[in-house]
């Protein structure tokens, strides 16, 4: 760390109080630290700064500049001046000796606005060059964010900036650059030189990567921004600085001393239910016929005052009295007797609680208190609480369930959820997708065990080959990100995020902040970790189903993109409309396999480039897509990643009396002939299908294991997720 780094932190009387919105309460305090110190600590991190003189008023202006040439800028700074140029606190192109007329009329024309400043500063103007903004903001949910993009006066208004987690690697710094919107004019244009692209990347790096700036102030930095730097041949200055700094900072959210192995909470070796009655049907009833189902014959109690059994199974008074370890405590009592059941758990050694019950902090300010009593009862101990507002645990493996009727086969998908009701539709909807689940976890109010932690231990899980995430909102950000991070490469990470249009911001006071909107650091969290995000449900399941059916296909990364082939029309236009919205490339089929195509019979009055265009419907051949796409991948052949087939359920109806079983046979047709590439079946318009077909169809895809989707969004979607992974797999990542 540079020795003087803590100056800009410790200039009390030189810096202000920024102005903040009442609703910012996590910010009770920051200051702008003066430009010249901001500079002064870029220097010490290798970042060219202009030469430059301080001085506090008029009399002292002429003495100051002396031995600086033109020409110069003029620049006041204190309380109130957090955007210079708005006030008229900057002026460029002076002389030296124009200076002390301009800080007079400066210092007037500032004070006609109530603002007095504590000094100024005068710097060597720039000759010029290309004017980027670059920025740091530290975001709520994942820690300190990197800016890149066009700077100057309409630096907001164009809004050409990209995004990335921090701290950058060197490559991460190398594509920000390479990336973002303005990229273009780095590499000359209109008889300008190239800019040197390794100055620029040296600059975020010091800024922003390993031992930098960033690192070094933490969670004092609450923004910081250069706008603008100028990037030319010969290198990069940092002609603007600003740097805001918080007195206080968000405390983190705890975290264990030590890594939970949530083992047990996915294969418990005993079960208590709290909340079962012996008169009517609760939660709890319906937990124990749950497990009941599951086969849970042993080891399978109830908690009750009175009774000895409940719906069969076992009852005990308190915890205490249940004669084998309990690994998992379901607790569904109401909401204010919850606590006391969590601490007598906590104090038995029950290793987690599963809260069911909700009434806690979604509910206000009452629920709040009551849920971090409901936290404080197991503080302290080895037992963790899931929930609280929560439905808990799927795993066949372990017998874990939370539903009657659940699927009993294991798979190697595992899913943490923010929403309980989500989950029953993710197992419901999904099993009927052919997903097969390994894990299943709802986490509800997430006062303990958090979305971070269990990804991080679902990365190291061997039965976990694909992971999936719903959140609406997370406290352990940090942990998430490096979890997602650790997964990169290794296993595909799908995320659906709701509620991210109501989620505020802390007001800020740069344009780095307000540029660093949610979306946007989301993508940066997308492109660091490769992490695909979609905006569905739909989209959510059918990625999972995609990439669960070709986990272990071998990607040929030097394959073309997207064979689309189906029934011609405007369907293939609007297939290609939709691939070429989710960043998926159909590249035409070469011309000999046009021309054999079409000796083959194909394209008559159609297209053979792509999509290729073949008549599928009930008077075909059930072979026929079989037929059509044995050419092209056959030896000497076209390679591609992957096949979206689209058919239209509709023409089984309209042309035929045989309803949708000869669709199904020449979709079995495509399973059986085994073709070396991934394949994508979107059956459009099941609408018109009776209730009995649809069934078939439901109960084809799930027994084939064939992927197949209700719409071209949804199998863009999970084809692009499926690149996405080969690309980071075969960059190593």
């Amino acid at each position: 760390m540079p020795p003087n780094t803590s100056s800009a932190l410790s200039s009390e009387p030189e810096a202000e109080e920024t102005p903040r919105a009442d609703t910012d309460d996590t910010a009770a305090r920051r200051r702008v630290v003066p430009e010249h110190e901001v500079k002064t600590l870029l220097g010490e991190y290798g970042v060219d700064v202009p030469v430059s003189r301080t001085f506090t008023n008029v009399a002292q202006a002429a003495d100051a500049v002396s031995g600086l040439s033109g020409p110069l800028v003029l620049k006041a700074w204190g309380p109130g001046l957090v955007h210079k140029s708005d006030v008229g606190a900057v002026v460029l192109g002076l002389t030296a000796r124009e200076i002390p007329a301009a800080v007079a009329d400066m210092a007037a024309s500032l004070d006609r606005q109530g603002l007095t400043p504590s000094g100024y500063l005068v710097e060597q103007q720039h000759p010029g060059g290309i004017e980027l903004i670059a920025g740091v903001v530290r975001d709520a949910t994942f820690g300190h964010v990197v800016l890149l993009g066009l700077g100057g006066v309409a630096t907001e208004m164009l809004d050409l900036s990209a995004l990335r987690v921090a701290p950058l690697s060197r490559a991460d710094a190398a594509e920000l650059v390479d990336s973002f919107p303005g990229a273009p004019l780095l590499h000359g244009a209109r008889g300008r030189e190239a800019v040197n692209r390794e100055a620029l990347i040296e600059f975020l790096l010091s800024i922003a990567g390993e031992g930098s700036l960033v690192e070094h102030l933490g969670d004092t930095l609450a923004e910081f921004e250069c706008n603008p730097i100028v990037v030319t041949a010969s290198g990069v200055q940092a002609l603007d600085a600003r740097l805001i700094v918080e007195s206080t900072t968000d405390i983190p959210a705890a975290t264990p001393e030590h890594p939970t192995d949530f083992t047990r909470l996915f294969a418990p070796r005993g079960i208590a239910i709290a909340g079962a009655s012996s008169s009517r049907s609760t939660f709890g009833n319906r937990f124990l016929a749950a497990y009941r189902q599951a086969g849970w014959t042993d080891n399978l109690c109830a908690l009750h005052p009175d009774a000895s059994s409940i719906d069969g199974v076992p009852a005990y008074s308190s915890i205490s009295d249940v004669p084998y370890p309990v690994d998992y405590l379901v607790v569904a009592v109401p909401a204010a007797a919850a606590p006391k059941v969590v601490a007598d758990a906590a104090a038995s050694g029950v290793g987690f609680v599963h809260v069911v019950t909700g009434g806690f902090a979604e509910m206000g300010s009452a629920g709040a208190i009551l849920q971090a009593e409901l936290g404080q009862a197991a503080s302290g101990t080895a037992t963790r609480i899931l929930g609280p507002n929560c439905l808990g645990v799927f795993a066949p493996r372990g017998r874990q369930t939370f539903t009657l009727g659940a699927p009993s086969e294991p798979g190697v998908v595992s899913v943490v959820s923010q929403s309980g009701g989500l989950s029953g539709d993710m197992i419901t909807v999904g099993s009927r997708r052919g997903i097969r689940f390994s894990k299943l976890v709802s986490i509800g109010n997430a006062i303990d065990v958090t979305q971070g932690e269990l990804v991080d231990w679902l990365v190291d899980d061997p039965e976990t080959r694909i992971i999936g995430i719903y959140l609406e909102g997370t406290r352990d950000g940090a942990a998430l990100l490096g979890a997602l991070q650790r997964a990169a490469g290794k296993k595909p990470v799908v995320i659906l995020r709701g509620g991210s249009s109501a989620q505020g911001s802390v007001a800020v006071s740069s344009h780095t902040g307000s540029m660093a909107s949610n979306e946007k650091v989301w993508a940066a969290v997308s492109r660091s970790t490769g992490a695909v995000q979609v905006r569905s449900l739909e989209d959510f399941l059918s990625c999972l189903t995609y990439l669960q059916h070709y986990i272990d296909h071998s990607p040929n990364t030097d394959a073309d993109g997207v064979l689309v082939i189906g029934l011609g029309g405007g369907a293939s236009v609007l297939a290609t409309d939709t691939c070429d919205r989710a960043g998926l490339e159909l590249t035409p089929l070469r011309d000999e396999l046009r021309t054999r195509l079409r000796d083959l019979g194909y394209g008559a009055g159609t297209s053979v480039a792509n999509p290729l265009e073949v008549p599928v419907g009930p008077a075909s051949p059930t072979s026929i897509l079989v037929d059509a796409l044995t050419p092209v991948f056959a030896r000497g052949g076209q390679q591609y990643q992957d096949v979206l087939v689209h058919v239209n359920a509709a023409a089984y109806y309209n042309y035929g009396t045989a309803g949708i079983r000869p669709l199904i046979d020449t979709l079995q047709s495509l399973v059986e002939a085994e073709l070396p590439v991934r394949v994508a079946v979107v059956v459009r318009n099941t609408e018109v299908c009776p209730a009995v077909d649809v069934e078939l169809l439901d109960v084809f895809a799930s027994d084939s294991g064939l992927p197949m989707y209700r719409s071209f969004s949804e199998a863009a979607s999970a084809i692009a997720s499926a690149q996405d992974f080969d690309a980071r797999r075969g960059n190593g990542a």
